[in-house]
């Protein structure tokens, strides 16, 4: 049987579908008229005439805030939600400060200056310290020296320091092994003093190769533009012209301390952290404290 030639074929496949399109309308055609009919409601008018009302006004309550509290970093933060602060950058303290806009302090005005300025933290030395050593054996003396006057003494095993409340136990000298880093171990002499501290009870051990510290920390503050320094520890507090500081936090890394200021022309206490005006380039190379 000879094959049918290709428009035939479309011809047939064209009828085919247009009789199958035409059943599937009838079939819907014939599912619509034969469905039942739903009756439509029936609207029920009224005759009583239009009266307009009014709604009652819906109760509002009305609160009053307070005014915000003091913020516990002090005056300093008086920025709103989106006011941007201005921040510096100081390159040789390598710290951020941030200077209050002054469209909103008190009045438009600048604030007045804080008075003092941080100098520079460090920790603290142990008020006697072991600087070195003469003598030979059997007659070693130690070179003491006394921290908060710079006095420098000889001294050895049973000696008293009523000045500072120490009593020396006991001095040697002896040859020890010193590791220098980058190179060979070589042997030294080296003295070490075991102190007693007759305020606390506890015996310190000094070496002459090494200051010992209490691990406690000292600031140095100065008013400002001056450079006659003031050293304070935590808790201390003193009195320039009619204004009162006293010292809360003082921080090693990084150098910070904690401090407020109060006076008769302030309404609360002003609250601030500063941070060295400078580098402090003659800050001790073994910065952290020890303790023994």
């Amino acid at each position: 049987m000879a094959a049918l030639p290709p428009e035939k074929v479309y011809l047939v496949a064209s009828a085919a579908l247009a009789l199958a399109s035409a059943a599937v309308c009838g079939t819907f055609i014939w599912r619509h008229a034969s469905a039942p009919q739903v009756a439509l409601a029936k609207v029920e008018l009224s005759d009583a005439p239009y009266a307009a009302t009014v709604a009652d006004a819906a109760i509002v309550k009305t609160d009053t805030w307070t005014s915000p509290s003091s913020q516990t970093r002090g005056r300093d933060w008086i920025y709103d939600t989106f006011t941007p602060p201005e921040i510096f950058y100081n390159a040789r303290s390598k710290h951020f400060t941030v200077k209050p806009p002054a469209a909103l302090t008190e009045d438009g005005a600048l604030e007045e200056a804080f008075g003092v300025e941080l100098v520079t933290v460090r920790p603290e030395p142990f008020r006697l310290q072991l600087i070195g050593y003469v003598g030979g054996e059997g007659t070693w003396r130690g070179t003491f020296e006394m921290v908060t006057t710079g006095e420098v003494f000889l001294g050895g095993a049973g000696r008293a320091v009523p000045k500072l409340g120490l009593t020396i136990k006991s001095l040697e000298v002896r040859t020890v092994d010193i590791k220098i880093p980058d190179s060979m171990t070589t042997r030294q002499r080296v003295a070490t003093a075991v102190v007693r501290d007759d305020k606390t009870g506890r015996d310190v051990t000094l070496t002459h190769r090494e200051r010992y510290f209490t691990g406690g920390l000292s600031a140095f503050v100065a008013a400002t533009g001056d450079e006659a320094t003031r050293e304070v520890r935590a808790g201390d507090s003193f009195v320039l012209g009619e204004v009162t500081y006293r010292i809360g936090k003082i921080l090693l890394s990084p150098a910070s301390i904690e401090i407020s200021k109060e006076g008769p022309t302030l309404t609360q206490p002003d609250r601030r952290t500063l941070t060295p005006r400078e580098a402090d380039d003659s800050a001790p190379a073994d910065a952290t404290p020890t303790t023994q």
